[in-house]
Order: structure tokens, then C-alpha cells, then sequence
């Protein structure tokens, strides 16, 4: 017995010594934390959804029935856009190995609406890869302008995904990056499942992944500034749970679009933002995306009546940031989306929507800055023209539109350990 002691003695001596040696062959690791304390005030001289009061979406202005939310004139205040997190970097023979994790306010899921945390990037990048929940390859997060309004345009490509990534090409002037992606969609299917004839039976319908969605860009930088081409593909599936040989609506179809950007810095004191998406069943990855997949009718077909197509669609956004002095700045934004929607989408779909905002914003320092901002924001539903054989009622697509005053201040801080 007492060998063995001597033993596991000796042993655990020689593991404490080892492991002390190792790490100090190991390189530091350096630690930073971050964060950014965002509070923000917003008037809106009508309405919209009471979840996103504090943030400029489109898609939000009308409810499910296609109606406003309340009535006119709605006050918030809320440090919801608040972040926090930290990041961490390691010296490795195939360059620095770092991670990112931050978190902000802006509850998500069953807290949606609610001052909640939630994770806004974790991901760790090494020797050209990236592994994590991060911008979306298909993205260009440069070309997002500077706004008051935390969530900022409705047609740009903004998501941070799940995803697997790898630079092929990374030169000073040329990127190329491609992707693996977590591939999500959504559908129109609600507005049917209250007053429509096969209501039961959607209710058995659900989104299968089958597939990573596919992405790849290619930027070309330039002395004043650059553009960049992104693609994604993607293969949408459902599955009826109920589905028997006679009767199965399960299906499936292919999302892929194209998202051009670029920047321009046009002199000393205007800089120019602008972007073009285009696709279909894609919208998942624009900022106030709408629905990916629509409901088709086909009354020739007794057994398959309806199915679900991928809703083709188009956005564009511009921005114009000026410097009118050493602390002060303007941005003027607008931005679009329109969705092609099918014949048979009922008046509560959402068929376009318009983005418009004008603020100034006064940085005293670097780390602190003030805005306000005037926004308007429209949403119009499509016109469904009614189908009788389906039992469905036709109905006048509907149209709102917002005004908006919000004002922010912001305090960002870093700290190395």
C-alpha cells in the first residue's frame, strides 16, 4: 500500500510539473471585454407591433388580420440594443486562433418583446476558418449605414447564421469566402390556418432541413472602395405529419438568390452605401425578411389542392453618410423590399415595404455619440381576388404607413485583461 502511494505521489508530481512546463511553452492568451450601452427613445405618431416598438420594421405595422396594432401615438424607452461580451486571441503556427462571444438585450423566442438576453455572435476563427454563429457569408456587413434606428434597413442582407466558413482567397484586394450555413425558412401559412377550407391539414405541415444552405461571396476592394457578390442556395422541405398514400401535401423547392453591394467613398466628407438582392425563397436573410414560402393553390388537383412555392422577391437599399463637421454627421437611408406574391396569398400577406429614415448624430468622443432621427416606414398587403372553389373570400389588400422621432445615446467600452 504504501508503493502505491509513493506512486501515485510521484505521479501526480511529475503530471503538476509537466503541465506547468507545457504551459509555459503555451502563448498567452489575450482577453477583452466589450460592450455597449444603448438607450433610446422613440415617439410613433401611429402604431405598430408593441414587440418592436423601438426598431423600424415594415413587416411589423400590420397583425395577422392585416390591421394596425393600437391606436395613434405610441412613446418608448428601452435599452434593449445594450451589448456585452468578449473576445479572446492566441498565437498559433497557422496564425491567431479567435473567439467572440457577445450578447445583447433584445429578447428572441418565447421572450420576444421583452428586455431579455440573448446571443447576438459566438464563433471561433482560425487559419481562414470560421465556425460559429457570425455574419453570414452571403452578408456584407460594411455597407450597413450608420442609423439611429438599432435594426436598420429592411432590404439589406443582415444575419448572423450558424455556419461553417472558409476564406479560399484573401488578399489585399481580393476576398473569396465560402459557406455552410443553418438553412431556416419560414412560410405564409397563418392567415390559412384560420379561415381556410383545409385548415386542419395545414396544421400538420411542418419545415424539415434537409440541406445546409450554400454560400459564397466575392469582394474587389479598391482605393475609394469596393463591391462585393454574394449567392446562397437552399433546399426548403415539409412534411405532413398526417400525411397517407391517398392524401400527402409534403413537398419541397429551391431558395437561391444574388446580393450585390458596395461602397464608395465619393470625398472627404460623403460616403455612399448601396445594395441590390434578388431571389426567391431567401427572404430569411434580409434584415425585416417576410415569409420564404407562399401557399399555392391548384383546384384541378382533387388530391393535392394546394402546395407551397418559394415567394420571389427583390430589395434595394441606399445610404448617404455625410460629415458635416469634426463631431457630426447625417445619414439619409432608403430602402425596399417587394415580394412577388402568388394569386392565391391572402390580403394579410405581405407584398411590399418601404424604409426611409434622416438623422444626425454628434460624437463629442469616441466612444460616446448622440442621435436622433426622423423614420417612416409603409407596409402594403397584397389584393387577393378571392377563390371559390376553395371557399376562400376575396378581400382589399391593405396599406399603413408610420412616422417616427427616436433619439439614442450611446456609451461603448473595451477592456483588455
Amino acid at each position: 500500500m504504501g508503493r502505491i502511494n509513493l506512486f501515485l505521489r510521484l505521479f501526480l508530481l511529475v503530471s503538476l510539473f509537466s503541465s506547468r512546463l507545457v504551459a509555459q511553452d503555451r502563448p498567452p492568451i489575450e482577453v477583452e471585454f466589450t460592450g455597449m450601452f444603448w438607450l433610446t427613445t422613440t415617439y410613433n405618431f401611429q402604431s405598430s407591433d408593441p414587440n418592436w416598438s423601438e426598431m423600424l420594421r415594415p413587416s411589423k405595422l400590420l397583425n395577422d388580420q392585416g390591421r394596425p396594432f393600437a391606436d395613434d401615438g405610441q412613446f418608448t424607452i428601452g435599452i434593449r440594443p445594450s451589448r456585452f461580451g468578449f473576445n479572446t486571441r492566441q498565437e498559433t503556427k497557422k496564425g491567431d486562433l479567435v473567439t467572440r462571444f457577445a450578447f445583447d438585450l433584445v429578447g428572441g423566442g418565447s421572450n420576444i418583446g421583452q428586455t431579455f438576453f440573448r446571443v447576438h455572435s459566438a464563433y471561433l476563427e482560425w487559419n481562414r476558418w470560421a465556425f460559429g454563429q457570425r455574419n453570414s457569408v452571403f452578408m456584407d456587413g460594411s455597407v450597413n449605414p450608420t442609423t439611429v434606428d438599432f435594426f436598420g434597413p429592411s432590404g439589406l442582407v443582415l444575419l448572423r447564421n450558424i455556419q461553417v466558413s472558409y476564406q479560399v482567397v484573401d488578399r489585399q484586394a481580393t476576398q473569396v469566402m465560402v459557406g455552410l450555413e443553418n438553412p431556416s425558412a419560414t412560410s405564409d401559412l397563418s392567415p390559412f390556418r384560420g379561415d381556410f377550407e383545409y385548415a386542419d391539414k395545414l396544421s400538420d405541415i411542418v419545415f424539415t432541413n434537409k440541406l445546409p444552405a450554400a454560400t459564397i461571396h466575392y469582394r474587389r476592394s479598391f482605393a475609394k472602395g469596393h463591391f462585393q457578390l454574394g449567392w446562397v442556395t437552399k433546399y426548403i422541405s415539409w412534411f405532413d405529419r398526417s400525411g397517407t398514400p391517398q392524401e400527402d401535401y409534403s413537398g419541397s423547392t429551391w431558395g437561391y438568390g444574388a446580393n450585390l453591394t458596395g461602397r464608395l467613398v465619393a470625398s472627404s466628407h460623403v460616403t455612399l452605401k448601396g445594395a441590390f438582392v434578388t431571389g426567391k425563397g431567401i427572404q430569411n436573410f434580409l434584415n425585416d425578411g417576410t415569409a420564404d414560402v407562399g401557399v399555392r393553390t391548384d383546384p384541378d388537383n382533387t388530391v393535392t389542392p394546394y402546395t407551397g412555392g418559394a415567394i420571389p422577391f427583390y430589395s434595394i437599399m441606399a445610404a448617404s453618410e455625410v460629415k458635416l463637421s469634426e463631431t457630426l454627421s447625417a445619414t439619409v437611408v432608403f430602402s425596399r423590399v417587394v415580394n412577388q406574391t402568388f394569386a392565391s396569398q391572402l390580403s394579410t400577406s405581405f407584398e411590399r415595404g418601404n424604409y426611409f429614415t434622416l438623422g444626425l448624430i454628434h460624437q463629442p468622443f469616441s466612444n460616446i455619440s448622440f442621435g436622433v432621427e426622423y423614420q417612416h416606414a409603409s407596409r402594403q398587403n397584397t389584393d387577393f381576388a378571392g377563390d371559390p372553389v376553395l371557399g376562400l373570400p376575396a378581400a382589399q389588400g391593405r396599406f399603413f404607413a408610420v412616422h417616427k422621432l427616436q433619439a439614442n445615446f450611446i456609451y461603448r467600452f473595451a477592456k483588455k485583461l
